[in-house]
């Protein structure tokens, strides 16, 4: 079990790492698992999801925490980023700690402004 600022600590570490462009520190969990809206599997395994965060990262220009809940183990965060197309995009990421590392990353981003091409 985390405690709340392991928990929000491991959250903050993973926003730091989208806008940094490097997930080499991050705190992730052996088994983590990486779901995301245009994958349809879950990424798996602590390598897999740390590669996987290292290569979206580029694309996500500022990712800005607008909300946080944390309860638990677990932390939801409504967020917005910039795209490199200048396309902004909204959506929440659900994220489970387990001592001190992230176990679970689980993105639902509303899409829809990156295949319309629309800036909002």
């Amino acid at each position: 079990m985390s405690s709340r600022a392991q928990v929000e600590s491991a959250i903050l570490q993973f926003f730091e790492a989208l806008n940094s462009d490097d997930a080499s520190g991050l705190p992730i969990a052996e088994k983590a698992k990486f779901f995301g809206v245009l994958s349809p599997e879950p990424i798996c395994g602590e390598i897999d999801v740390r590669d996987h965060i290292q290569q979206v990262a580029p694309f996500m220009l500022k990712e800005t925490i607008k909300q946080m809940i944390i309860e638990g183990d677990s932390g939801a965060v409504r967020t917005t980023f910039e795209g490199v197309n200048g396309v902004h995009v909204d959506g929440t990421y659900f994220l489970k700690v387990e001592d001190g590392k992230i176990s679970e990353i689980r993105a639902v981003l509303d899409t829809r402004p990156l295949f319309s091409g629309s800036q909002t």
